[in-house]
């Protein structure tokens, strides 16, 4: 019990001045698919603007922000596949930029794999972290020439 209330003292008020410092720029879940995968974005955030792992901390340039885009890929293939998730590309201010980071989607900060294996009908979550110019809104998300228009789903 005791390692319950130790971890709630001091995971929550980390979680909610974290959650005060990004902005939604999607109002729900966005999916688009092909005959080998479907990918949906459920959240895309400006924000927060740091990164910290037990490896290290992160922070853009001035001048710039993160974008935090989470999304789940599932294969709907009838046999494995890898996804190389560098090659989710955002698009802001008409530049195509790769993630910067890609985290395990899990309450811990945690490096991904960048190429995860699933098995047929396997379903990943991560979440992706793309640095863009301050004040740049995003457009677009792309994958194997599909996309997913974001800017003024707002």
């Amino acid at each position: 019990m005791k390692l319950i209330m130790r971890f709630c003292i001091l995971f929550l008020p980390v979680y909610f001045l974290f959650a005060g410092c990004s902005t939604a720029l999607i109002k729900g879940p966005l999916s688009v698919s092909n005959d080998r995968w479907q990918m949906t974005l459920e959240a895309l955030n400006l924000g927060p603007d740091q990164y910290t792992t037990a490896g290290g901390h992160w922070e853009p340039r001035r001048g710039r922000r993160f974008v935090w885009a989470t999304l789940r890929i599932r294969n709907s293939l009838r046999t494995e596949q890898t996804f190389l998730l560098e090659r989710i590309m955002l698009t802001a201010g008409g530049k195509q930029v790769r993630p910067f980071i890609i985290d395990m989607n899990i309450p811990a900060t945690v490096r991904a794999n960048p190429e995860p294996r699933l098995a047929p009908g396997e379903t990943v979550s991560r979440r992706l972290i793309y640095i863009v110019p301050d004040g740049s809104v995003p457009d677009r998300i792309t994958y194997e020439k599909a996309e997913l228009l974001v800017h003024g789903v707002r």
